[in-house]
């Protein structure tokens, strides 16, 4: 892991633009050519269990473990610390396309929740927990394929998912204010139909994921 000082870090934070922020600071940035994501984290409780694994770790382990399954995702290069600040450091190339949720405020209604309901029935089928599921965090490629961001925090097991936690998956879908307004019942209805097809299950998980929707 490479070291780097907080003069550095205060002058890559300087030259670029910050894309997301909360009350502790600048998350994620892009650089001032436009071609690279600094993605920054930092340890919010002093005990927690980004002290035996830190959360940028996390996420280049799950990325490649994603890229190993056949998922589109981030290339995450090496892992920068700058211990005067308390932050990790991960670069990586922008991946260019638009999320879901860009494309659900264009209208293309049908083909987001298709889409969706495809690339989560995959997820779950090679045992994939993905827990920062929504739409913010899917992009659509150039290419018209699905890619993964924002992988932190997600878990692997051995085989698919059980049919609870493929339910419990869907749920932060609805999370979000924003995006519940965004999503209607009939959007909801084809997803699920899309992803029983594809989930590899025995039939009745529409009608489940659909109560999700309904009692949200």
């Amino acid at each position: 892991m490479e070291k780097i000082s907080v003069i550095e870090l205060q002058g890559l934070i300087a030259q670029c633009k910050v894309l997301e922020a909360d009350l502790y600071g600048p998350k994620v940035l892009l650089s001032a050519d436009g071609q690279t994501i600094h993605k920054l984290f930092r340890r919010k409780r002093w005990f927690s269990s980004a002290l035996i694994k830190p959360y940028a770790l996390r996420f280049v382990d799950n990325a490649d473990r994603l890229r190993t399954l056949g998922f589109n995702t981030l290339e995450a290069g090496g892992i920068s610390w700058c211990r005067g600040l308390g932050y990790h450091l991960v670069s990586y190339p922008l991946l260019v396309g638009s999320s879901l949720r860009e494309h659900l405020q264009r209208d293309e209604r049908d083909e987001v929740f298709t889409q969706l309901g495809e690339i989560v029935a995959q997820l779950h089928q090679n045992g994939v927990y993905f827990r920062s599921l929504h739409l913010g965090n899917l992009l659509r490629l150039e290419s018209n394929e699905l890619a993964l961001i924002d992988v932190a925090d997600m878990r692997f097991y051995r085989g698919p998912l059980s049919k609870s936690r493929r339910l419990r998956n869907f749920r932060p879908l609805l999370n979000r204010p924003a995006d519940r307004e965004l999503i209607k019942a009939q959007d909801w209805r084809l997803m699920g139909e899309v992803y029983e097809h594809h989930s590899g299950c025995s039939r009745g998980l529409t009608a489940a994921i659909e109560s999700l929707y309904r009692h949200q």
